[in-house]
C-alpha cells in the first residue's frame, strides 16, 4: 500500500476497525485502543508508527502541533500517513491534518462519535467515523462500546 492514494488507505483501515470491538471502556481507554489498533494495522501493512510527533510546521504562537500517529513505511516508498484520532469535532486536528498534506501527506481523521461534523473538511483529509454506543453510568465516568462493522 506505500504507492496507494487517500481513498484506499481509508478504505483499507475502514475494513480494520470494522473487524474490532470493545465494550465498555472509559474515553481515555477509547483513544487508547484505537491508537492501538491502527498501530496494529499499519504494523500488518508495513508501516512504523509514531505517536506524538511534530509537524515541521508550528503554530503562529510559537508552539509545537503533535500529530497523534505518522506513519513510514518500513521501505522507505511511498508516502507518509498523518492521522489524528479524536472524540469530538477538534478544529485544530483538521488544522494539522491540513498542513500535514499540504506537505505531502495521506491525511486520515478518525472520529470516534455519532456526533455529525459541522465544519467543511477538504478534500486533502479524508474522514472515517467510528460509531460508539454510549452508556452513562451513575457513579463514573460514561462507558463506551464499538460494536463490530460500525466504522464507515
Amino acid at each position: 500500500m506505500p504507492e496507494a492514494g487517500l481513498d484506499t488507505a481509508a478504505h483499507s483501515l475502514r475494513a480494520w476497525l470494522n473487524t474490532q470491538h470493545f465494550a465498555d471502556l472509559t474515553a481515555p481507554e477509547v483513544t487508547r485502543f484505537f491508537t492501538h489498533s491502527t498501530a496494529q494495522w499499519a504494523d500488518s501493512l508495513g508501516y512504523n508508527a509514531h505517536q506524538e510527533v511534530p509537524l515541521p510546521t508550528n503554530r503562529p504562537d510559537g508552539r509545537r502541533q503533535l500529530l497523534d500517529l505518522r506513519l513510514t513505511h518500513r521501505s522507505g516508498k511511498g508516502r507518509c500517513l498523518s492521522i489524528e484520532i479524536d472524540r469530538g469535532t477538534k478544529l485544530r486536528s483538521l488544522d494539522k491534518l491540513t498542513q500535514a498534506a499540504a506537505l505531502g501527506d495521506l491525511a486520515l481523521w478518525l472520529r470516534w462519535s455519532r456526533e455529525p461534523v459541522r465544519a467543511p473538511i477538504p478534500p486533502t483529509v479524508c474522514l472515517i467515523r467510528a460509531q460508539i454506543l454510549r452508556r452513562h453510568v451513575s457513579n463514573g465516568p460514561d462507558r463506551y462500546s464499538l460494536p463490530v462493522d460500525n466504522c464507515g
